[in-house]
């Protein structure tokens, strides 16, 4: 299925509201970083294949451990929303971010203790205490904060996040990527991209089969379960397009 979504407008959507007190938020906690024990291959999405490239993008989706890109997902399951980003151009961003939102609000139950991000082939589980994915109060919206690695990101540099949600309703779901890069110099970020993936809710019948999870069992969770089968997928398609 190829990936759907909003057409890239660049039209500008800062939300300028308590960005000051955004800004503070941000800082407060990059502190020390601790990467993950986890032996993966590069994590190569699919989502690379989609549409034109700009100077720096954003990529969303939402899929699980087998299909990056879903049509529909059971209410009460648990799906893993992907975002990638880039910077394919020649200017070196200063602490880049993705605000990461849904429509309805609370349509998904992102689960941040099991977010995994990749940084240039470096990957990381989130650290509640040091996070790189979190909740913004005064924005109300969730950030993968990219500058948490590397306050600049350099030309050709790539951030891959998953982080696993679970469906809470039915019906139409659009979850949002907003990109944005926020030098010190400045009072508000400057807008860079954004992108959307919509897929539905649906109500299923409940199977005693269903009531686990297998990729559970072993400890591993299942947003880091998915990138390393998506890794397999994405590096063939990523060797294309490179």
């Amino acid at each position: 299925m190829p990936k759907n979504g909003n057409s890239k407008s660049g039209s500008i959507n800062i939300r300028t509201h308590m960005f000051d007190s955004r800004r503070l938020n941000i800082k407060e906690v990059k502190n020390m970083r601790k990467p993950a024990a986890i032996l993966l291959m590069a994590i190569l999405l699919t989502l690379s294949l989609a549409g034109a490239v700009s100077a720096q993008e954003v990529n969303i989706a939402v899929g699980n451990e087998t299909d990056p890109f879903i049509d529909e997902a059971c209410v009460g399951s648990e799906v893993i929303v992907f975002v990638d980003v880039e910077n394919t151009g020649n200017t070196t961003l200063e602490d880049p971010f993705v605000d990461v939102y849904t429509d309805p609000d609370m349509a998904l139950l992102f689960n941040p203790d099991e977010a995994v991000a990749d940084f240039n082939g470096n990957i990381f589980t989130n650290d509640p205490l040091d996070p790189f994915f979190f909740w913004d109060d005064f924005e109300e919206t969730w950030v993968f904060w990219i500058g948490w690695y590397s306050y600049f990101m350099e030309p050709g540099d790539y951030a891959l996040l998953s982080v696993p949600a679970t469906v809470t309703q039915t019906g139409e779901i659009t979850v949002w990527a907003d990109f944005y890069e926020w030098p010190d110099n400045l009072d508000f970020p400057i807008f860079l991209d954004d992108d959307s993936y919509t897929f539905y809710g649906v109500e299923c019948p409940v199977e005693p089969s269903a009531a686990t999870v297998p990729m559970q069992k072993t400890g591993t969770p299942l947003a880091v379960a998915a990138l390393g089968i998506l890794s397999l997928i994405g590096g063939v398609a990523y060797s294309k397009l490179r």
